[in-house]
């Protein structure tokens, strides 16, 4: 067969295999015209869709899928001093990024709520995502509730679900002491997991309104110990931003 004719066969089968491409106008009801996005637009769209999803496994929901540390900066950090420090210690984190993880290196973000400590939180699994990362946000009495109700539906989705908590790349537990404490199987679960993180040396970030002397006095030793020892402590402290920060 002729080269040539060849590739015009090659072409018109290429051609026959794209997906059609959006563009134009179309009629409406009435003799309006309405304008149709362009191929482009529709990939972009669809990519950005793709990409919201991705993070919504992660964990980020809808309130907090719009921080990223560039975010906070283009909308101004608040007056505190101590947000602002800890901040930078923050970035200096992220900065260093795939070191910390491969080396089991987390961050701790004790103190007053409404401080930017989720934020702060989530901006890093946010980077760590954008790289190509791997990891999971998870509100800690929505750990545990998951885990209690799994338990009585489904034991292989609780099996999943837990393997999941202790094998991600990279764990963000929010609000630590938000659960039901008073129950023994919740700490023992807690302990589970944080001992497994430590000796697969997997970081993870915790935010807790708890002080250092209150985590202490809620969890094991050996858990703040192991926590403590693999991990920046940062301590928030002053009023509410979140009438900012919402």
């Amino acid at each position: 067969m002729d080269a040539a004719f060849q590739a015009v066969l090659d072409r018109v089968q290429q051609k026959r295999c794209e997906p059609s491409k959006p563009s134009g106008t179309r009629k409406l009801p009435g003799g309006s015209e309405e304008r149709l996005e362009t191929w482009e637009e529709f990939q972009a769209r669809q990519k950005r869709k793709e990409y919201l999803e991705k993070i919504e496994r992660s964990g980020i929901h809808r309130r907090f899928q719009g921080i990223t540390f560039d975010a906070i900066e283009a909308r101004g950090l608040p007056d505190n001093p101590t947000i602002r420090e800890n901040y930078a210690q923050v970035k200096d984190y992220a900065a260093h990024l795939k070191e910390n993880i491969q080396d089991g290196i987390g961050l701790i973000f004790t103190g007053s709520y409404g401080t930017m400590k989720t934020t702060m939180a989530v901006a890093v699994l946010r980077k760590h995502i954008d790289d190509g990362g791997g990891g999971l946000m998870i509100p800690m009495c929505s750990l545990i509730d998951n885990l209690y109700s799994l338990r009585t539906l489904n034991r292989e989705e609780e099996a999943r679900f837990e393997e999941r908590i202790r094998k991600t790349p990279l764990l963000v537990l929010d609000d630590l002491g938000g659960e039901n404490t008073q129950q023994g199987w919740v700490l023992a679960k807690v302990d589970s997991i944080i001992t497994e993180r430590y000796n697969r040396i997997l970081p993870v970030i915790v935010t807790t309104n708890l002080t250092q002397e209150e985590l202490g006095e809620t969890y094991s030793g050996r858990i703040v110990d192991r926590l403590k020892s693999t991990s920046k402590l940062l301590a928030f402290s002053g009023k509410s931003e979140r009438g900012v920060w919402k």
